[in-house]
């Protein structure tokens, strides 16, 4: 394997590390100030969401323009932002390292499952970008793990993540290099298709958003023990992290793409019928539906596209599915304080079987994914 796609595979390892350990630590922090459970849903998902979203497209564009590189070193600086931990715990500060962590997730995920399809080619794409979110994932994790089990020692983890991602960020290679010689016309790129995809993308976000802030939140008014929650929620990421490559290759080999994340949609949706029955149990379900879909969505989106705007067509997928974190952070809440606990994670699920519809509208479903360039 390319010692620079093993080195981007660390460093998005070190994504999910740092934003698994802020998915403990805010929700921590927004108990501390006595919180809402709708408005411990609404900020960091509404400012995750919307940031996010955009900064996508932004890192993608200028990936494209200035190369991975560079994009993915600003995306550490940002990192630092945690640092505001050590002056003040207020709603204020909640809602800026949100901000900052958007930006961080935004540049250096963008900018590794980038460079990572770069070195790996257009027919393996799926495989490279499963490698890629199970790597990340892997990384959520363990970090929902380690700030849960030593919640006092996490600036100390932050800072050390923080500190060694930018010196392998500046000791990467560039893979915008990597790339053939552009083609002779201006490269289009099919909008309408990819809007399809990125609908889906932010149908999908409703149930990470739900293992991000509402169903961490839920049991800690509920008074489970913190590390049980970390379990609960690391089951749901490990599962969908260590099984994203073989999903990705599955998808790759027998160009069913749009049939794999279909059934992984289904299962999110089986996920949630009856999800405080077991959380343990339909977690483990959850993160196995996510990782049939979720590689292989990003993949179907590079399976149209020329590599030279590789990046952008990425970052606009990217901009719709992560905006359903902050649409998802406006439409939790609510439908928690009308419904209650159960009832919002089987309209989540519900939602699902919507996703599956935006992909086969204009396509069979049993048609094999193209691999060209539009």
């Amino acid at each position: 394997m390319n010692k620079y796609f093993i080195l981007f595979t660390i460093l998005v390892f070190f994504t999910g590390l740092y934003l698994g350990t802020m998915r403990i630590v805010i929700p921590v922090l927004e108990r501390q100030l006595g919180l809402s459970v709708a408005i411990s849903a609404l900020l960091p998902l509404v400012a995750f969401g919307f940031i996010k979203g955009p900064f996508n497209f932004i890192a993608g564009k200028l990936s494209d323009s200035l190369g991975r590189k560079l994009i993915l070193t600003i995306g550490w600086l940002s990192a630092f932002s945690f640092l505001l931990l050590l002056i003040k715990n207020s709603i204020y500060t909640v809602i800026i390292i949100t901000i900052f962590l958007a930006i961080n997730q935004a540049f250096t995920w963008t900018s590794t499952v980038t460079s990572q399809i770069d070195i790996s080619g257009k027919r393996r794409a799926g495989l490279a970008t499963g490698i890629n979110e199970m790597s990340g994932y892997l990384g959520v994790a363990v970090g929902n793990l380690f700030a849960s089990h030593l919640f006092s020692l996490n600036n100390v983890f932050l800072a050390i993540i923080t500190t060694l991602s930018i010196v392998l960020s500046i000791s990467s290679i560039d893979t915008k290099k990597l790339l053939n010689n552009p083609p002779t016309n201006k490269v289009k790129i099919n909008y309408i298709y990819l809007t399809r995809i990125g609908l889906a993308g932010l149908i999908e976000k409703f149930v990470d958003s739900s293992f991000f802030i509402l169903i961490p939140t839920f049991f800690l008014i509920e008074h489970y023990k913190l590390f049980y929650i970390g379990i609960i929620v690391s089951s749901y990421s490990l599962t969908w992290a260590i099984l994203q490559p073989l999903f990705g290759y599955i998808a790759d080999f027998t160009t069913k793409r749009r049939l794999v994340i279909s059934i992984g949609f289904f299962i999110t949706f089986l996920g949630f019928l009856r999800f405080s029955a077991s959380p343990l149990l339909f977690s483990i379900i959850e993160g196995l539906g996510m990782s049939m879909l979720y590689p292989n969505l990003i993949a179907l989106v590079n399976d149209e596209v020329n590599e030279k705007v590789r990046g952008k067509a990425l970052g606009y997928y990217r901009l719709y599915r992560d905006s359903g974190y902050g649409i998802s952070g406006l439409l939790l809440p609510l439908l928690y304080s009308l419904l209650g606990f159960n009832d919002t994670l089987l309209i989540v699920g519900s939602l699902q079987l919507i996703a599956i519809l935006m992909l086969v509208k204009f396509q069979r479903l049993f048609s094999p994914s193209k691999v060209n360039n539009i």
